[in-house]
């Protein structure tokens, strides 16, 4: 399909016009703790183990933890929550889920970024997200954290407790 080149090149476009306003906007750091986390994943598989360790090191509850899949096909039959696809957007980066929208309304205070494989549409919903305080892998682009782990992407154990530990640290938890 020729369209859907281009409508990734809108959404790069967008993407690039965007950027500089996130880049340039100075949000509010408060340390009044972690109540509500946003996280993305680009494997399925993962998902209950990361909810079963941010859970335990973080003490959040399952309603305040809110998990985004990034799959690059979906089945028809299988109704996922939390999955989304390329299809969930349009032209210039205008998101046509309304489950995307409704997460996106919502404040966190905190996101992070599981994903072992940099991509436009998980970094259009970073854009689009209110997180106060982002964390992801040193390996991801610097300019959407504010805190990067550097560990390999298949760590996760790791990954979980050096952000404890830096979280403590900066008055977070």
């Amino acid at each position: 399909m020729i369209f859907t080149g281009i409508k990734r090149k809108s959404n790069q476009l967008f993407f690039n016009k965007e950027l500089p306003k996130f880049l340039k906007s100075n949000q509010n750091h408060s340390s009044n703790g972690v109540k509500k986390i946003i996280v993305f994943l680009d494997d399925i598989s993962e998902e209950s183990t990361i909810r079963k360790g941010l859970k335990e090191i973080l003490n959040v509850a399952n309603d305040d933890l809110e998990v985004l899949i990034f799959q690059t096909k979906v089945s028809k039959s299988g109704n996922v929550n939390g999955v989304f696809t390329s299809r969930d957007f349009g032209w210039y980066g205008k998101i046509k889920s309304e489950f995307l929208k409704s997460v996106l309304t919502n404040k966190y205070d905190l996101l992070i970024n599981y994903s072992k494989v940099d991509n436009l549409y998980s970094n259009l919903l970073i854009l689009s997200s209110t997180a106060v305080f982002r964390v992801g892998f040193a390996q991801s682009d610097s300019r959407f954290y504010d805190l990067l782990i550097d560990c390999e992407k298949t760590n996760i154990e790791l990954f979980n407790s050096e952000l404890k530990k830096y979280l403590k640290i900066l008055n977070k938890l």
